[in-house]
Order: C-alpha cells, then structure tokens, then sequence
C-alpha cells in the first residue's frame, strides 16, 4: 500500500527540497530558508502571529493587579490596534505598556501625592489616558503635554474621546515654541521614547528649562542603538541612518540582544538621564517587553 501524501507536501519537496546538497544545507535555515517548512516559522514572518504570541505571552506573566487597573481604564480601542484576549480584557500593546508604566511608578513613587504632570512627547496620549483615568479622581489636577502641533492635534482629539471626564484637565503646549514651554513647573515629568528622537541639545533645553523645576522625573527610552541588520533590515537609506544614530543621549550602538551589552548600556543610560548631579535615582528596572528600553525615576534634591 502507498501512503497517501498531502498535495501540500507534493509541492514542497518539488518546489524546497529536491536539491538537499552541500549549498543547501549552508543556508536552510536563514531566514526565508526552508527550514520555516520544517521546524519553527520563518523570523522574517509577515503576519501577525509572533507580535501576537510576544503580547499574549507578556500579558500572561502579570499580576491580577495588572488586569484589574486595565479595565480602569475604559475605552483602549480607539484607533482599531492589534489585540490579544486575557481574563476577559483586550490587550493591546499600547495600553500594556501603559500599564506595565503605572506600576512601575506605583511601586517607586507615591502617586497619591501627585498633583501635576508634564509629559514631553505623549504620542496619542496613552500615558495621559492612563494617568487621568487611574488618579484624575484624586490629587491630580492638571496634565500638561508638550508635543508637536501635528502630534498634538491628533491626543487632543484621541483624548478628547479617551476621556472627556478629565479632558478639562489637559493642557497642550507646542513643542516648537520654546518660550510657550520654558519655566513649567509640575510635581512629575515625564518622557516615554522621544527623546530618542531628539537631537542631545534639544533634551537639554527640556532638562535646564523644565525638568530641572521638576520634583521627580521618570524616563522610559531605549538604552542603545543597534544595527538595522540585527533585526532583519539589510537595506537603510545611509543617510538617514546616520541621522537616527545621532539623536538622543545614549547613542553607542550595541547588540540588543546581548544581556551583558544591555547590562553595560543600562548603566550609562541611568548616568546620561540623570537630570543633574544633585538628583537621586529612586528606581529602576529594564522594561517588561522589550528589555533594551529601561525605566528610571529621579527625584531632585532641592525638591525633596
């Protein structure tokens, strides 16, 4: 008798594996190589599928403590993103990690003392969601997002729809006018993956002119810059390369995916960040997903 063979595997061997020579087995199992047939998916899948299994595997490693502030939070499926279904909750990546910031500042900082906060960079204004929906019914008063006039208009309309209780709460500065900036004062700053993006002069004017007036500042960037190529991107414009390569304050560029690189470049981000030599490191731990991103929490001298 003989066995009966799927019409799938017919194809695959005329098409992958009619050639298993000396060539073949040097590169199988690169990416794109047919080992995707054989054992574990392709690294360079297209689909959702691995984002998907990351999120749902981070999500199952957390504290009923977590679920229970993320359903505090109301509506997070503004905007249609990607989620993953835990003890009933629609995880997206956002609001994770919104929340995986929440109780890191919980466990280092007393947020009930809170009364004000300036965000540089809020994005669509996910960490302002957060913060208004779990303590705006408390000490905190005003959120105040300095950010461009584009980014902008697009929390203030997000935000305005996220939370429309708090929303009179939030203020929304322009990023490109300096004076409109310079001298705010609030009890916690706060810059979550933008100064990254920023060129160093432009983070210490924030530095000198705001945070400096802050009592506490809490920093969540990436630790180090990496090769393009580590991640699968073997074609970058040079130009634009070199440009990224230039911005922020941590900008030696490392293997991400190295723990004893990322043990070294955590300590020279907790040094570059610190906003000036009377300030305190409160706390501080790599980030829950992504491990080459590291919180951090200060609290300045003079205001303690």
């Amino acid at each position: 008798m003989t066995l009966e063979v799927s019409n799938l595997w017919k194809s695959l061997c005329a098409e992958q594996f009619a050639n298993t020579d000396d060539a073949f087995l040097e590169t199988f199992r690169r990416p794109g190589g047919a080992n995707n047939r054989l054992a574990a998916w392709d690294p360079l899948d297209k689909t959702s599928r691995y984002f998907k299994f990351l999120l749902y595997a981070a999500a199952e490693r957390q504290p009923a403590r977590f679920f229970e502030l993320y359903r505090a939070l109301g509506n997070v499926a503004l905007g249609q993103p990607v989620a993953v279904t835990l003890h009933s909750c629609a995880i997206n990546i956002d609001y994770f990690l919104s929340i995986d910031e929440f109780l890191f500042l919980e466990s280092a900082a007393d947020l009930r003392s809170v009364r004000s906060v300036v965000e540089i960079g809020a994005g669509f204004g996910r960490t302002c969601h957060t913060l208004l929906a779990l303590c705006g019914g408390g000490q905190l008063k005003q959120y105040t997002i300095v950010d461009l006039p584009q980014i902008l208009a697009l929390s203030r309309r997000a935000l305005a729809k996220l939370i429309p209780q708090h929303f009179n709460k939030v203020r929304f500065v322009d990023a490109t006018k300096e004076s409109d900036w310079k001298g705010l004062i609030a009890d916690l700053a706060i810059n979550i993956d933008s100064f990254q993006e920023m060129p160093p002069a432009a983070i210490d004017s924030y530095m000198k002119r705001v945070i400096a007036n802050c009592r506490h500042f809490y920093v969540k960037n990436p630790i180090a810059k990496y090769e393009p190529k580590t991640i699968g991107l073997d074609t970058v414009d040079g130009e634009k390369l070199q440009d990224v390569l230039s911005l922020g304050y941590c900008r030696d560029v490392i293997d991400i995916f190295d723990d004893s690189a990322l043990a070294k470049a955590r300590l020279a981000y907790l040094e570059a960040y610190r906003p000036a030599s009377g300030w305190r490191l409160i706390a501080d731990r790599p980030a829950e997903m992504f491990p080459y991103y590291h919180h951090a929490i200060y609290s300045g001298s003079e205001h303690e």
